[in-house]
């Protein structure tokens, strides 16, 4: 029956047009034609894997927009299973295998994840994938049996293709890294895939980029940190947003979630099962997401998010029979989830914008989207981040298309303000002003 409600979901979501809404999934689609760095095909760090993944889609429906929607697609629909098999693995109980299996598929964080054309959802899937790999690894020793070689190498091969699809998930390496480091006398198998899916990473940039990779590596990473990235580390402020965030995508009850989370860090009384690497490789997690992304993309909030799951599932009260009444309330409650969350298939928020500013607007503002909008649109757009251009293009009777809201000070004339709502809540909704015409 799981496998028969995956069918469908992943059918609802290939029913979806493709439409790329960010400047990161059009340079992934730029870098399934010609991969350089330099060119922001994609942008740094240049996410070897996802491009290999993107150009094998491509040689299918011979399309790149397509091709990085699918690779995205494809690996975002692994998490529910994955969330639910590692579930199942790390507390030992067949039990919990429905009901966060559907938890995860009904998360609204999902859909974007697999619909954004972006790296993150396959990333997330590979780790995932290792940490379920490990974690039958040190089971099988716990049992007094060898630990085989071969299934560290296999998770060793995922933590290296978890790095060359999103080396930003650095961080997320490092719990796999710490678990298969456990293993002496086998961590040559363990690190050996790692250090061979990296070099064919290395020779892959540099074919294309050389020395220049690198120094393009110093200028992307100071701009994240200091200047566009809107990180807490730059501007304090930011981690009032990720309050606001967290409200929206958990809900008022997010601390108390993260209470529980943490717990185990302090608390004698730990479960059998999990050892404190687990939930400190959360903290970690959590503290990265806080200081070192964007709360302007909940997407980043999805590697906490589903190992906080996993962790949470095992507060479900032990069960001997799957009716249990806690496993048959959160089951219920995933599908009430599940039914909130599917919608017709329909464009996003930025091609919706995009198509009525063609209509209505002689030229465009914005700062989210710029690349996207100046190659799909004849309509001349000027960067928001320059605030003079702004100005100059706004009194020459340009529309200013924003993910805020708006204030008349911030308008030279009067104004007409259209909402183009969200599909899901973890995407951002827009709004474009459109003079008024007298």
């Amino acid at each position: 029956m799981l496998l028969l409600l995956q069918g469908v979901w992943m059918g609802w979501l290939l029913s979806f047009p493709v439409a790329l809404d960010s400047d990161d999934a059009l340079n992934f689609a730029h870098g399934v034609m010609r991969f350089s760095v330099l060119e922001f095909s994609p942008h740094f760090p240049g996410y070897p894997a996802f491009i290999w993944l993107a150009r094998l889609l491509n040689l299918l429906v011979d399309d790149p927009a397509r091709a990085v929607q699918w690779a995205s697609l494809l690996g975002s629909s692994l998490l529910p299973p994955l969330s639910a098999l590692l579930a199942v693995r790390l507390w030992q109980r067949p039990e919990l295998l429905a009901p966060v299996w559907l938890i995860a598929m009904a998360l609204p964080l999902t859909p974007p994840l697999a619909l954004s054309g972006l790296s993150d959802g396959p990333a997330l899937a590979v780790w995932l994938g290792s940490l379920l790999v490990l974690r039958a690894s040190s089971s099988a020793s716990s049992a007094s049996s060898p630990c085989s070689s071969h299934r560290l190498a296999i998770a060793g091969l995922l933590v290296g293709l978890l790095l060359a699809l999103r080396p930003s998930y650095f961080v997320l390496a490092l719990l796999p890294l710490w678990q298969g480091w456990q293993h002496k006398g086998q961590r040559l198998a363990f690190l050996a895939p790692i250090a061979l899916v990296g070099l064919a990473c290395l020779l892959f940039v540099w074919q294309a980029d050389g020395w220049a990779y690198f120094a393009e590596g110093r200028r992307f990473t100071d701009g994240h940190f200091h200047l566009w990235g809107n990180t807490a580390a730059a501007h304090g402020s930011r981690l009032l947003s990720w309050g606001q965030t967290l409200h929206s995508q958990l809900g008022p009850l997010w601390p108390l979630l993260m209470g529980l989370l943490l717990w185990p860090l302090w608390s004698k009384a730990k479960p059998a099962q999990l050892d404190r690497s687990w939930p400190l490789g959360w903290l970690v997690l959590l503290l990265w997401t806080l200081f070192g992304q964007n709360p302007d993309n909940p997407r980043h909030l999805a590697p906490i998010i589903y190992l906080g799951l996993i962790l949470l599932a095992g507060c479900l009260p032990a069960a001997r029979s799957v009716a249990s009444w806690p496993i048959k309330g959160a089951m219920l409650g995933a599908l009430a989830l599940l039914g909130t969350t599917l919608i017709a298939p329909s464009l996003p928020a930025m091609v919706q914008a995009r198509l009525m500013a063609e209509q209505n607007c002689s030229a465009l503002v914005t700062q989210w989207g710029v690349r996207l909008l100046r190659e799909s649109t004849t309509l001349p757009v000027t960067d928001g981040w320059y605030g003079g251009d702004a100005r100059l293009a706004l009194t020459q009777g340009a529309c200013r298309l924003s993910r805020r809201p708006l204030s008349a000070g911030e308008l030279p004339g009067p104004y007409e303000t259209h909402w183009f709502a969200p599909r899901f809540r973890a995407e951002p909704g827009l709004w474009l002003a459109i003079p008024r015409k007298e």
